[in-house]
C-alpha cells in the first residue's frame, strides 16, 4: 500500500456515538487532528440517521451511554455493514461483554481513559481497513473509477481532476448509488443555505458529463440525478 494512513484519514468521515462529557470532547479534539469530519452524535437514534445519509468511513461508540446501549448500535449497523472498522471506547471492563462485542467483528476494544497512543494505534488499523475495502477507489463501471483521496476520476487510464463542488456532486451520487437524488437536495448538499437556480446546476452538471460522457449519470428531468450500476 503506497498511500500514507494519514491521508486516508484526512479524506475520511468518523461516526463518533458517546454521551456528551468531558472525556468525549477530549476525545473530540484528538480525532480533530486525524479526520476530514468527524459528526458526533449523542444517541442511537441519531447515530443511524447520520449512518444513512453521510458516507461513513470509521465508527468510534461508547458501549455505555445514557438512555441506551452501544452494542445495540453495532449489531444494527452490522445488518448493513459488516465491514466498516468499529471502535469501542468504554469504562465496562466486565469479561461478558467483552465476549459479546468481540463476536461483532471489532476493529479494538479501549478502556477509558483513553490512551492516546493506543487510539493511534487503532486508528492507523482503520485506515488500513478503509482502503482494503475499497472506500478509497469506488469502482463505477469498466473503464471509471473514482478515487476519494484525490477527488478524481479515472477514465480509460486517464485521469479527470475535479473541481470542489463538482467532487461534493459525484460523492453524494455514489452515496445514493442506484436512486434518484432530489435537485433540492443536491442544491442544499453543494450550495449549503445559498440559493441557487436549476440553470446553474444544469451548468455544472454539463461540464461534469462533459468530462466523464453522458451514460454515467442518470437524468430524471425536473426531478433529480443517480448513478446506477450497468
Amino acid at each position: 500500500m503506497n498511500v500514507s494512513l494519514n491521508k486516508i484519514l484526512k479524506q475520511s468521515n468518523v461516526l463518533y456515538l458517546s454521551s456528551n462529557d468531558k472525556l468525549c470532547k477530549q476525545t473530540v479534539n484528538i480525532l480533530k487532528l486525524f479526520f476530514k469530519k468527524i459528526i458526533f452524535r449523542d444517541n442511537i437514534e441519531k447515530a443511524i440517521l447520520a449512518f444513512d445519509s453521510i458516507f461513513i468511513h470509521l465508527i468510534i461508540t461508547e458501549i455505555d451511554l445514557y438512555e441506551s446501549n452501544g452494542i445495540e448500535f453495532i449489531k444494527k449497523i452490522r445488518t448493513i455493514n459488516n465491514k466498516i472498522p468499529i471502535i469501542v471506547i468504554t469504562e465496562n471492563k466486565n469479561i461478558d461483554v467483552l465476549l459479546e462485542v468481540v463476536k461483532l467483528n471489532l476493529t479494538d476494544y479501549i478502556i477509558k481513559p483513553t490512551d492516546v497512543n493506543k487510539l493511534i494505534t487503532s486508528l492507523n488499523i482503520s485506515a488500513k481497513k478503509i482502503y482494503n475495502n475499497g472506500d478509497i477507489i469506488n469502482i463505477i463501471n469498466d473503464n471509471l473509477t473514482y478515487n476519494y483521496l484525490e477527488k478524481s476520476l479515472s477514465l480509460n487510464e486517464s485521469i479527470i481532476n475535479l473541481t470542489k463542488k463538482e467532487s461534493k456532486l459525484f460523492e453524494l451520487l455514489l452515496l445514493n448509488k442506484n436512486k434518484i437524488v432530489k435537485i433540492e437536495d443536491i442544491k442544499k448538499h453543494i450550495w449549503i443555505d445559498k440559493e441557487v437556480s436549476d440553470s446553474a446546476l444544469k451548468t455544472m452538471f454539463s461540464r461534469l458529463t462533459n468530462k466523464i460522457g453522458k451514460d454515467v449519470i442518470t437524468n430524471s428531468f425536473g426531478v433529480g440525478y443517480g448513478i446506477y450500476e450497468k
